[in-house]
């Protein structure tokens, strides 16, 4: 009877690791907890955390303050049982708990990623950051809820925000809401009406409206938008109405493609780069600088288009009109123009060397 006492008080505890917060708790609460420290330190907790998990749900309905004394006792006995795991002296543990006060999932403040100054829980529940158990000084480190929106340090797992959510600092999750807004890098997969990452991205932007990845940090992965996609250096795959890089290593695919800088492919109705390596497909190629078509537009690959322009070229043009200042190359179309060739304009067919 005394086991079944001890298991379902764990029960209650487990709950508390993901929403433990500190709060003013009574005093009657303080036998409870002791009888329940007692018995994680006496190596119960191992086992017992799997059944606390299954009795979380139930513990949080039907809860009080007592549960959050009740997280501290469960602490204690994580804490026991996973100090040799993470070669920390548990002494060591309980000093960075005491410093962050962030009950059971304090220990979680230490690992690599997470801000050394903020708490870290295992969940956050809001519905908005003025209604949020958690808060902006919070690292979440497994699930994150917000009914209308939230607002944390940095998140990892799972985020689902049904109007915005909010990270301050990093977020390596999978992100779900309307607004995705992260101020500091992204990994992993952002899907809304309207993503932002305030730095690099590392994984999937998938919006209904528009993608940005603002940070001067290389991004890697992929842009899918309805209507924009926007990043600085990008490597990887941007699909979208309209698609916006500074650097491009890899493919474009849309209405309108611009980088200043392209390795790959750009395959768009209009698609325009200051330089281009590689490949340009659409009704209109332009590989110069409108506002200054004598400082760039080198073009080494090949444009296949209604339209094809650049400044300096040195490969293939295949359209309607294909025009070129300096090229060394084929031109096949109906109209062929190489301004300073001997001969500047051959229809279907003009070369340069």
């Amino acid at each position: 009877m005394k086991n079944m006492c001890i298991v379902s008080r764990a029960a209650l505890a487990a709950a508390v690791c993901a929403v433990s917060v500190a709060s003013p708790r009574p005093a009657s609460a303080a036998s409870f907890g002791e009888v329940c420290e007692d018995a994680l330190y006496s190596g119960a907790a191992a086992p017992l955390v799997f059944v606390g998990a299954i009795g979380g749900v139930a513990a949080v309905a039907a809860g009080g303050y007592a549960l959050f004394d009740i997280g501290e006792a469960f602490y204690v006995g994580f804490r026991e049982s996973n100090a040799a795991l993470y070669g920390k002296d548990p002494r060591e543990i309980s000093s960075v708990r005491n410093q962050n006060k962030s009950g059971a999932t304090a220990w979680l403040v230490s690992r690599p990623g997470l801000s050394d100054d903020a708490e870290c829980w295992f969940a956050d529940l809001a519905f908005d950051p003025r209604a949020q158990i958690g808060g902006a000084d919070v690292d979440v480190l497994g699930f994150r809820l917000g009914i209308l929106s939230a607002e944390n340090r940095n998140v990892y797992g799972l985020d689902v925000c049904t109007l915005l959510g909010r990270t301050l600092g990093d977020e390596y999750a999978i992100q779900v809401g309307l607004f995705n807004l992260v101020d500091g890098s992204v990994g992993g997969l952002q899907a809304g009406l309207a993503n932002r990452s305030g730095d690099c991205l590392r994984g999937i932007q998938a919006a209904g409206f528009f993608n940005v990845a603002a940070g001067d940090s290389p991004s890697y992965g992929l842009q899918v938008a309805g209507v924009a996609n926007r990043s600085r250096d990008f490597n990887g795959l941007q699909a979208g109405y309209v698609n916006v890089a500074d650097t491009l290593v890899g493919m474009q695919v849309g209405g309108y493609a611009e980088a200043d800088c392209v390795e790959g492919l750009q395959v768009a109705v209009v698609g325009r780069a200051k330089s281009l390596a590689g490949l340009q497909v659409g009704a209109a190629n332009v590989c110069l600088d409108l506002f200054d078509t004598s400082s760039a537009g080198d073009m080494a690959g090949t444009q296949i288009g209604v339209l094809n322009f650049c400044n300096s070229g040195d490969g293939l043009q295949i359209g309607v009109w294909n025009q070129a200042k300096h090229f060394r190359g084929v031109q096949l179309g109906l109209v062929n123009i190489i301004e300073d060739h001997e001969i500047p304009f051959l229809p279907i067919l003009n070369a340069g060397l």
